[in-house]
C-alpha cells in the first residue's frame, strides 16, 4: 500500500534501517536528541592535518562518508538503527522536522521498546520503497546502497542511476574508489585533504584495453581511451579482469544503444498514420538489451544490478551457444553422463548399415557432459571434442524443446538421479545426473514444472511439423506420424535448384540423411554429431537445405513460437508504403536475374513479400543496400555488422599472412574494395550461386568464423599473384577471375579419380578448415568486441555530418556550433526512457528539459526536499520549460525534431533585444490574440522571477518583476486611453516593495497570484509594443533580455566531434560499396574470362614461402580400406565421387 505522505517526504534523505553500533565511530557528535531518534554530524577531532588524515584513512578503506545521519535507538547502549543521511545541513532539518511531525506522536503511544523499533523499521521502509522507487536504496544489499549513495553524493548524476558495483584503484598515482553505474565509469579520491574526482559516460569510451603498470609484473591496470583521445589508466585493479569484463558488457550496451539513436528515422515506418494497429515489434540482432531489471513499482527490495549483469551475460551466453531465442533465461545447469538410445525401428528400416557409425557408438555407453535447462528448453553438451581441426566443436550436442518431450521418468540407478527423456519422435534420452540430491531435486522440480507450463503448446506441433521436409523424408505406412502429403516449398521446387541434382548425388545425400533422422531425431528434436557435419560438409540436398539451415540457427525455435506472424504482417500493412518499401520496389529487378523463379512474376512477389515483411517487422532497419541480393538466400541485419567483420578480417589478414598485409599497406591496396562484399553478402554476390550455398550451408553449421576462414583461404591461395599487384583493380580481377573458375579440377590429367574430381572450391574449404582452424568463435567474438567500439563511433560521425548535411536551414550557427547541438540533442534522447523498444528521433518534454539542462543552469531541476517552496520551483521550472518546449514544437508534432531545436535554438541566441522581447511575449500569449492580459502578466512575472534568481541576487529578481507588474499596468492604461489612476498604482507598487528580504517563494508566489486577481485589481491588455516599453523602463529587465537569457545558454564543444575513429573517407567509401554492391549483377552470372583457364592457373604451388602455400597434404592414398560398412563410411565414398575432402 502507497504511502499517504509520500508527496511531503524528503527526498534523498531517508534509508531502509541498517544497523549501526555508535561506539565503534568515534567522530560522531550528537547535536540534537529527541524520543528514541538521535541526529549526529561527522566531526574529526584535533588539527586539520589530523582530520585529514583521518578523511583519508576513511576514503581509501571506506566509501565517501556522509556529513550528518539520523539515528534510532531502542534503548541505551543498544545498537542504532540509522535511517536516515544527509551531506547538508538544511536537507537534515528537514528530515528532523518530518520525523517530529509524523512519526513521534505516533511513538508516544507505544510503550513497548521492541514495538516501537519494530514500528520504525515498517515505516521507513514502506517510506523508503514509496519515494525511492526504481533506486539503489531498495537494493536488499548494504554495502550496494552505501556505495551508491556515495556515488550520488560526489557525481551530478540523476537520483535513479543505480550503481553496478565499485572498486579500490590508484589513478595518476591517487588511491581511491572506481564506481561503475550504468552509464558513467566514475573514479573519486580523498588525501590529505586534496579531493579528485573524474566522471566518464559509457557511450564516449572508444577502447578498453588491458594493461601493465611500469615496473610492474603483474597485470593490474586498465586503460580506457575516449573519442577526444584522451587516456585513463586506472592501476592497482586487484580484479582487473573482471573490470574489463564489466566494462565491456555495459560499454557494448551503450554502444548499441548509441547506434540505435543515430539520428535517422526508422525506414520501415509506415508512411499512413494508423489507429489501433500493433506497432511492429523492432527486436534484432542489432537492438540494445532489454532493461536489466524493470523499474520496481511495487516497494520490494531488488537485486543489486552486478547481480542483474551477471544474469543477463549468463543468459545470453547461453542462449548464443545454443542458438536460442534470447529472451530464454536459463533456470539450472548440471554436470550428467548422457545414454543414446536410439528407436527400435532404427536396425530394421536399413539392414545394409550398421545402425550408427564407429565414432558415435560410444553414445550406447556413457558421454560425460553438462545438461542445461531454460524456461522453454533442454540442452546438452558433451566434454569431448573432435578431433583436430574442429577441436573447438563439441564431440555431441543437441537441444530439446519441452513441448517436443511426450515423457520424463525417473529411473533408480544406484546413487545417481536417471531421468528418461522420451521426444515426440520416440528418440529416448537417459542422462544420469551427478550431484547432490538437494541439487538434482531442484533440477528435476524445474524441470517439472516448466514442462507443465508447456502443455498448452503441444497442441501446435502437430500442424508445424507438416513444414519440414524431414517428416516426408522418413514417413512411410509404418511409422507416419504427421501428415505431410501436402509440403511447403520455395521457388526452387517449381523452378529448380541451382546445379545438376544428379552430379551432386541428391539422392544418396536424401538416403543418407533419411537414416541419420531416423537414428539421431530430426527438424525440433535432432542430435549434432560428428556424422551430421560430414553430411553438411558434403553439401546439403535442395530439398532440406532450408530446414538445416532453420535448425542449426535455432529459426525454427522462432518460426514455432510465431506462427502466422508472417502472414499477420502482411495483412496489417496491405496496401500502405513506407521509405523501405519504396527502396524494395528499386531492387526487385536487381536481385539474381539469372535465375528463372525471379523473372517471373511469382518469384518477384514472393519476393517483395519476405522483404516488407521484414521491414514492418524490424522498422529501425527496415531495407539496406543489397538485401535483395542476400534475401535470395537468406536475409542479414544491417551493413554494421558487415563493417565490423571487414575490420576484424583485416586483422586476422595481419595476424595469419604478414607478407601479403604489408605488401597491401605498401602499395596502398585497400582489401575492403573486394573484402566488404564478401561479408555484406556471405558470398552470395561473389561466387557462382552453387557454391555460395555450399558456404551458407558451413556458415550455418560452424557459425560466422568460417566466412574469416574463407576469405583467408582465398588470399592465401592466391597469394602469390596478389604479391604482384600494385592497385585496386589488379587485385579484384585476380579474385574475380578466381571466383569465376572454383569449379575448375585441380589436377584434370590424374589417373586417381578423386584427385581428378577436386576443384578449387574443395581446396579453398580444405585450406580454411585445417589451416585457419585457429580462427575460432571466441576469438571472432573477441575481435568484434575489440573493435565495435570504433565502427559504432565512425557511424556515428557519419550519421552526424549526414544529418547536419541535411538541415534545411542552419539558423545562422556556424559549423562549430552545429555538431555541438546535434550533441546535446542525440545526448539526451540516449538517455531518454525508452517508449516501446523504439529508437526515438524527437524529444518530448522531459527529454527537452534534459537538453536544456544540457545548455542551462536554470533546467536542471533540483530534486524535491518535499517542502513547499522546492515543489513551487521545480512547478515554475517546468511550466516555463514546457512554454519553450511548445513554442519550439510550432507544428505540434509528436515531438521536437534536430531541425526545430536548431531553428528554436537561433531564435534565442540570435535575437536582439527587441526580438527577444517579442520571443517572451509570444511565449505568454497563450490565446494568441495579440494582448496580455491579467493571468498572463502574473504567469510571466512568476517564471520571470524564478529564472532571473538563477543569474542575479533575488532582491534584484523581485525588484525587475515588481516593476514588470507596476508598469504594465501603466502602460496599458496609457493604451487604452484611460487616467492613469496614480494612487492605486503606487499602491500596488508599495504593497509588492514591503515584502521582507526573507520571505519565502511560496509568500512570493502568493502576492504575485494576489495583486492583479482580486475585485479591484484593474483589467490589463498590454500589446507588444507596450510590452517593450514595460521592459525598457526597468534596467534589470532590459539586461536580461539584451543578454542575460541568452548569456544562460553555453554551447560547449562536446569532446565527441573531435573523434578520429575510422576515419570520413574509409566509412563513405564502405557505405557507397554497399550501394554499389547492390547495383552490380552477381559474379555467379557473369560470363567467364576464360572457358578453359590455362594450366599454369589451375595449378597450386604448394610452396611454404609464400603467403599463398599450403601445408594441406592434396595427395591421396589408396591403401587405405574401409573395414566396416557404416554410416561414415558412406558418406566418405559420397566425398569421393564428388570429388571431396573432408576435413
Amino acid at each position: 500500500m502507497a504511502y499517504d505522505s509520500a508527496a511531503g517526504v524528503p527526498r534523498n534523505v531517508f534509508t531502509l534501517p541498517t544497523p549501526t553500533d555508535i561506539t565503534l565511530t568515534p567522530f560522531w557528535s550528537t547535536i540534537r536528541q529527541e524520543e528514541c531518534f538521535l541526529l549526529q554530524k561527522y566531526s574529526a577531532p584535533g588539527t586539520p592535518l589530523f582530520k585529514s588524515l583521518i578523511s583519508t584513512i576513511a576514503s581509501v578503506f571506506d566509501t565517501k562518508q556522509s556529513s550528518y545521519r539520523i539515528l534510532f535507538q531502542r534503548e541505551v547502549n543498544c545498537t542504532c538503527l540509522q535511517i536516515g543521511v544527509a551531506e547538508t545541513e538544511q536537507a537534515i532539518e528537514a528530515a528532523w522536522l518530518w520525523i517530529q511531525k509524523n512519526m513521534m506522536p505516533e511513538l508516544d503511544t507505544i510503550d513497548d521498546s521492541f514495538q516501537k523499533e519494530g514500528w520504525v523499521v515498517e515505516k521507513m521502509s514502506m517510506v523508503v520503497t514509496t519515494i525511492d522507487t526504481g533506486t539503489d536504496e531498495l537494493s536488499s544489499d548494504e554495502g550496494v546502497r552505501n556505495a551508491s549513495r556515495t556515488f550520488r553524493q560526489i557525481f551530478d548524476v540523476p537520483s535513479s542511476e543505480r550503481l553496478v558495483t565499485y572498486y579500490s584503484c590508484a589513478y595518476n598515482g591517487r588511491q581511491g574508489w572506481l564506481y561503475i553505474s550504468e552509464n558513467y565509469l566514475g573514479f573519486y579520491s580523498f588525501l590529505l585533504g586534496i579531493e579528485a574526482k573524474t566522471l566518464i559516460e559509457l557511450k564516449e569510451i572508444q577502447d578498453i584495453a588491458k594493461e601493465k603498470t611500469k615496473r610492474s609484473m603483474f597485470g593490474d591496470s586498465l586503460k580506457i581511451i575516449t573519442k577526444d583521445k584522451v587516456e585513463h589508466i586506472f592501476t592497482t585493479l586487484f580484479k582487473r579482469d573482471e573490470v574489463y569484463d564489466l566494462l565491456v558488457q555495459l560499454t557494448g550496451q551503450a554502444m548499441l544503444r548509441l547506434l540505435k539513436n543515430t539520428g535517422t528515422d526508422a525506414p520501415g515506418a509506415s508512411n499512413t498514420v494508423l489507429r489501433g494497429l500493433p506497432v511492429p515489434s523492432t527486436s534484432s540482432t542489432m537492438s540494445p538489451p532489454k532493461p536489466l531489471t524493470p523499474r520496481n513499482e511495487s516497494g520490494q527490495l531488488i537485486s543489486p544490478l552486478k547481480h542483474d549483469l551477471a544474469a543477463q551475460k549468463r543468459n545470453t551466453s547461453f542462449c548464443l551457444h545454443f542458438r536460442l531465442p534470447l529472451e530464454e533465461q536459463l533456470v539450472d545447469a548440471l554436470e550428467a553422463d548422457y545414454t543414446q538410445k536410439p528407436p527400435s525401428h532404427t536396425q530394421q528400416s536399413h539392414p545394409r548399415i550398421t545402425s550408427t557409425n564407429r565414432a558415435e557408438r560410444r553414445l550406447e555407453n556413457k558421454c560425460r557432459g553438462r545438461i542445461y535447462l531454460s524456461e522453454t528448453f533442454l540442452a546438452y553438451e558433451s566434454q569431448e571434442r573432435l578431433p583436430h581441426p574442429q577441436q573447438h566443436q563439441p564431440f555431441c550436442w543437441f537441444v530439446l524443446p519441452l513441448y517436443t518431450i511426450k515423457r520424463v521418468d525417473r529411473v533408480s540407478t544406484g546413487s545417481y538421479t536417471t531421468l528418461s527423456v522420451i521426444t515426440w519422435h520416440k528418440m529416448e534420452h537417459i542422462f544420469e545426473l551427478d550431484a547432490l540430491k538437494t541439487a538434482c531435486e531442484i533440477f528435476c522440480n524445474a524441470l517439472r514444472n516448466h514442462l507443465k507450463s508447456q502443455t498448452g503448446v503441444i497442441k501446435k506441433l502437430k500442424q508445424f511439423l507438416t513444414t519440414c521436409e524431414s517428416e516426408q523424408l522418413v514417413s512411410t505406412k509404418s511409422n507416419q506420424l504427421v501428415d505431410v502429403d501436402d509440403p511447403v516449398g520455395g521457388l526452387g521446387m517449381k523452378f529448380g535448384y541451382p546445379g545438376d541434382a544428379r552430379k551432386s548425388k541428391d539422392r544418396s545425400k536424401l538416403n543418407l540423411w533419411r537414416q541419420y533422422f531416423e537414428e539421431n531425431g530430426r527438424n525440433l528434436t535432432m542430435m549434432k554429431l560428428p556424422t551430421f557435419g560430414k553430411l553438411v560438409r558434403v553439401g546439403l540436398p535442395n530439398r532440406l537445405r532450408g530446414e538445416i539451415w532453420e535448425a542449426c540457427s535455432g529459426a525454427m525455435y522462432s518460426r514455432f513460437a510465431n506462427q502466422g506472424l508472417y502472414e499477420e504482417l502482411l495483412e496489417t500493412y496491405k496496401g500502405q508504403t513506407s521509405v523501405s518499401t519504396d527502396e524494395i520496389e528499386k531492387d526487385l529487378n536487381r536481385s539474381l536475374p539469372e535465375y528463372a523463379g525471379y523473372q517471373t512474376q511469382e518469384g518477384i512477389d514472393r519476393l517483395r513479400r519476405v522483404l516488407t515483411a521484414y521491414s514492418w517487422r524490424n522498422p529501425e532497419l527496415g531495407y539496406c543496400q543489397a538485401m535483395n541480393i542476400v534475401t535470395s538466400a537468406l536475409l542479414i541485419t544491417s551493413m554494421y555488422g558487415a563493417m565490423l567483420d571487414q575490420i576484424v578480417f583485416e586483422q586476422l589478414v595481419e595476424q595469419t599472412m604478414p607478407i601479403l598485409w604489408d605488401h597491401f599497406k605498401k602499395t596502398d591496396v585497400q582489401l575492403s574494395v573486394a573484402c566488404l562484399p564478401w561479408f555484406l553478402s556471405l558470398y552470395v554476390n561473389s561466387m557462382p550461386l552453387l557454391f555460395a550455398f555450399r558456404v551458407l550451408d558451413c556458415l550455418f553449421v560452424d557459425g560466422p568464423k568460417i566466412l574469416f576462414q574463407i576469405g583467408l583461404a582465398v588470399l592465401k591461395l592466391n597469394g602469390e599473384e596478389l604479391l604482384q599487384t600494385k592497385d585496386d583493380s589488379a587485385f579484384l580481377d585476380i579474385l574475380k577471375r578466381f571466383f569465376t573458375s572454383l569449379d575448375t579440377p585441380l589436377d584434370p590429367n590424374s589417373k586417381h579419380t578423386k584427385a581428378k574430381n577436386l576443384t578449387k572450391f574443395n581446396q579453398v574449404m580444405l585450406v580454411a578448415y585445417r589451416e585457419f582452424s585457429l580462427v575460432t568463435d571466441e576469438l571472432v567474438t573477441e575481435k568484434r568486441k575489440q573493435n565495435q567500439f570504433k565502427v559504432i563511433a565512425g557511424i556515428e560521425s557519419y550519421t552526424k555530418r549526414s544529418a547536419i548535411r541535411h538541415l534545411r536551414d542552419i539558423g545562422g550557427f556556424n559549423k562549430e556550433d552545429i555538431p555541438t547541438i546535434y550533441d546535446k540533442f542525440f545526448g539526451a534522447l540516449y538517455y531518454a526512457k525508452p517508449k516501446g523498444g523504439k529508437a526515438e528521433t524527437h524529444m518530448d518534454v522531459e527529454t527537452f528539459q534534459n537538453f536544456l539542462a544540457s545548455l542551462t543552469d536554470w533546467a536542471k531541476m533540483k530534486v524535491s526536499d518535499g517542502s513547499i517552496d522546492s515543489n513551487l520551483d521545480r512547478m515554475l521550472g517546468a511550466s516555463f520549460i514546457g512554454r519553450v518546449f511548445n513554442h519550439f514544437n510550432h507544428n505540434n508534432n509528436s515531438g521536437i525534431s534536430f531541425q526545430d531545436t536548431v531553428l528554436g535554438l537561433s531564435e534565442i541566441l540570435h535575437s536582439d533585444l527587441m526580438s527577444q522581447i517579442g520571443l517572451f511575449f509570444t511565449l505568454y500569449d497563450e490565446d494568441k490574440d495579440g494582448l496580455l492580459k491579467n493571468k498572463d502578466i502574473v504567469t510571466m512575472a512568476k517564471e520571470l522571477f524564478w529564472l532571473i534568481c538563477h543569474t542575479k541576487e533575488e532582491t534584484i529578481a523581485w525588484d525587475a518583476v515588481c516593476s514588470l507588474i507596476v508598469h504594465s499596468y501603466e502602460q496599458s492604461e496609457i493604451a487604452q486611453g484611460h487616467q492613469q489612476n496614480t494612487a492605486m498604482l503606487a499602491h500596488r507598487l508599495a504593497e509588492l516593495s514591503m515584502t521582507d528580504q526573507s520571505a519565502s517563494l511560496q509568500e512570493r508566489v502568493g502576492q504575485l497570484n494576489g495583486v492583479l486577481s482580486d475585485t479591484e485589481a484593474p483589467d490589463i491588455e498590454l500589446t507588444l509594443p507596450c510590452f517593450r516599453m514595460v521592459v525598457l523602463t526597468n534596467e534589470a529587465l532590459e539586461m536580461f533580455f539584451d543578454h542575460g537569457f541568452i548569456n544562460s545558454f553555453q554551447l560547449v564543444k562536446s569532446a565527441t566531434d573531435r573523434q578520429k575513429s575510422l576515419g570520413r573517407e574509409l566509412f563513405e567509401s564502405l557505405f557507397a560499396g554497399g550501394r554499389q554492391l547492390a547495383k552490380e549483377t552477381p559474379a555467379a552470372y557473369r560470363p567467364r574470362l576464360s572457358p578453359n583457364p590455362s594450366p599454369s592457373s589451375s595449378q597450386v604451388t604448394l610452396s611454404s614461402h609464400s603467403p599463398s602455400a599450403s601445408v594441406t597434404n592434396l595427395r591421396l592414398s589408396t591403401d587405405e580400406k574401409p573395414d566396416e560398412k557404416d554410416m561414415s563410411d558412406e558418406i566418405d565414398h559420397l566425398l569421393t565421387e564428388l570429388g571431396h575432402l573432408d576435413v
